[in-house]
């Protein structure tokens, strides 16, 4: 192996490493993170008097609870879980103190000789210059006593765990890397009292009910396939309407915001992304070169080197300045198998994305306004400013070679990109070490209805990529200028929007989001001519409407469109028919009763062509 790919291996491996120590220090300020990290402790004492050829492997405190990994060729399933809490409460209850110890590498290499992944644990600690520490459970003389490489902090004593739940377990690559040993990992929390925790797994069962795997499933949303490829979602046809939907309104709103659109292949040659630094920066996040007539093209991973070619495609003048470049762009990332999950981390991705270029006197007004632009979307899905807030990334000086260009650029963009969220008045919390390669950025993180958080947008200011790609204008006095250049993506990828969406709402769409709007439903064969009519009245209106003329009863009827989270039930029989009406019944359960089909067409459309998040407004 040449020694750049050891290099980059040997670097990705720290990278892993400094993003476990990442997490921890940013739970640093959570009062359950001690707690947590000492269960986690108990947990993998546990495992070893139980199943004594247990190596442990790695375990940190994680938002809401812990994990632990463990190299082991027993299977352990959730059927085991109960005789492993038992042994757990059982080194709870015995009252054991909890200390951290220095020791030097040699008594390292001596209590974990057996242990391959600690002893690389141990050369990692020593070549940061960190001090090596171990937490000790009890002492020899204690039946659970236990040593383990660890920084803290932690309890006192195991008895101040009042209430503990292993959760899940699920396989997990050493490292993170697919090309590595595929370990054991079992989830898990801990906090301070058994009503908290009955709480916190209440939530648990309604997260699992709102789980957009299973509502994609079951609403026919979307799909994968083996065949296609992992991390490739297929939308189905419910699920496209979801799609269109998003990037119709989208679209308007840009228009409005000043914004025009462009399209862009799908692949590039590597001398387009070796300029925008992807290659060598990125490289392993991309699909590998396809060999055309003897050149190497990349299946594009960002659309923003594509852009700046739209954008040199002729001399550019200040008058020109903002320009405002969308695309609703294809994008492919070789995402880690092990990282694939659902619709929040796919290979195959739609951006709403856009790339601002602008003079450098315009980039604070343009970057708030793209933050204005976020809250306006936002907004109108009925978040508010408690639902989301900005995580601002910056360099990290441990991490030097990660990123392009020179201090005082960076500290300029940064300057310009804090006026702007200053000004904004959006929450804001710092995250040394997490800008892109080329600059700053700041994250949207959004909290869904559930408590789920999700980071939804990436923004950047870019001062850098200009110069890189030799981006030009003419200014006012002929004068030859490097512009700025803001990406932005308001919506992110459609797959984790729609995906935070589906969580978010529970699958019961706002109407103009809804795949199936309307549901008719005839009372009996002797209807469904009527129904047909009706359904073709709605269809000219411009609403997606169904009519179940199968014979199942009605009270099955009912239950499915129920099932289907279809926003109105508009219910058919002699009665309804000889008046004109339909009785309307709402998803939610309410029972409006016989109104008339003009009335309640154009209430519909009217809330659909709003996009209203009500499903009804009309008083009754």
């Amino acid at each position: 192996m040449g020694s750049v790919k050891k290099l980059l291996i040997k670097r990705k491996y720290e990278n892993k490493t400094m993003a476990k120590l990442k997490v921890i220090e940013q739970l640093k300020d959570d009062p359950l993170m001690p707690l947590r990290h000492s269960a986690e402790h108990i947990l993998h004492t546990a495992m070893q008097e139980l199943y004594p050829e247990t190596k442990k492997v790695m375990g940190p405190p994680i938002k809401d609870g812990f994990y632990f990994d463990f190299d082991l060729d027993t299977q352990v399933s959730v059927e085991d879980f109960p005789k492993i809490e038992a042994k757990m409460q059982e080194i709870i209850d015995a009252k054991l103190d909890l200390k951290m110890t220095e020791i030097d590498e040699a008594r390292g290499k001596e209590i974990f000789k057996e242990n391959p992944y600690k002893l690389t644990n141990l050369e990692e600690i020593i070549a940061r210059g960190e001090k090596i520490t171990v937490c000790e459970i009890g002492t020899e003389k204690d039946t659970h006593h236990d040593l383990d490489l660890c920084a803290g902090p932690h309890i006192a004593n195991t008895s101040d765990i009042k209430a503990f739940k292993l959760l899940s377990v699920a396989g997990a690559y050493y490292k993170g890397d697919e090309k590595n040993k595929m370990l054991q990992r079992i989830y898990a929390t801990a906090f301070t009292s058994k009503k908290d925790l009955d709480e916190y797994l209440a939530k648990l069962e309604e997260a699992k009910k709102r789980d957009h795997r299973k509502l994609g499933q079951e609403l026919e949303l979307f799909t994968f396939s083996e065949d296609v490829g992992l991390g490739l979602p297929l939308w189905l046809p419910k699920g496209n309407i979801v799609r269109e939907e998003l990037e119709k309104w989208a679209k308007e709103t840009e228009r409005k915001w000043g914004y025009v659109r462009v399209s862009t292949p799908h692949i590039g040659k590597s001398k387009l992304y070796e300029t925008s630094g992807h290659i060598p920066y990125y490289k392993d996040d991309m699909y590998n070169a396809i060999d055309i007539d003897g050149e190497e093209y990349y299946l594009k991973a960002m659309n923003c080197p594509h852009h700046h070619m739209i954008f040199k495609s002729h001399q550019r003048s200040y008058k020109e300045l903002p320009l405002r470049v969308a695309e609703y762009g294809m994008c492919y990332r070789y995402e880690q198998s092990g990282s694939l999950f659902g619709l929040m981390r796919v290979r195959g991705l739609q951006q709403n994305d856009a790339h601002i270029y602008c003079t450098l006197e315009q980039a604070e007004e343009e970057f708030l306004t793209v933050l204005k632009l976020h809250e306006y979307y936002y907004n109108a899905l009925g978040l508010t400013k408690n639902d989301y807030y900005l995580v601002v990334g910056l360099p990290s000086e441990e991490k030097k070679d990660k990123y392009h260009g020179d201090k005082t650029v960076w500290d300029m963009a940064e300057k310009i990109m804090r006026n702007a969220i200053a000004k904004s008045d959006i929450q804001a919390k710092d995250d040394i070490g997490g800008a892109a390669f080329y600059g700053p950025k700041i994250d949207f993180n959004v909290v869904s209805s559930i408590g789920r958080e999700f980071s939804i947008s990436t923004n950047q200011l870019d001062l850098f990529m200009p110069e890189r790609f030799k981006l030009e204008y003419i200014d006012s006095e002929g004068k030859v200028q490097r512009p700025a250049v803001i990406h932005r993506a308001p919506l992110g990828s459609h797959e984790r929007f729609i995906g935070f969406l589906i969580e978010h709402f529970g699958g019961n769409f706002p109407v103009w989001l809804a795949p199936v709007q309307v549901e008719i439903i005839p009372i009996a064969d002797r209807h469904v001519e009527f129904g047909k009519k009706l359904q073709e009245k709605l269809f000219d209106m411009g609403l997606r409407v169904e009519i179940n003329d199968r014979g199942d009863s009605f009270g099955a009827k009912i239950r499915n469109a129920q099932l289907q989270k279809i926003p109105y039930m508009m219910v058919v029989g002699d009665r309804e028919i000889a008046n004109n009406q339909v009785s309307l019944r709402l998803r939610d359960g309410k029972d409006l009763g016989a109104v008339d089909i003009e009335l309640v067409a154009t209430e519909i459309k009217r809330l659909y062509e709003n996009r209203s998040l009500n499903l009804w407004e009309k008083s009754q």
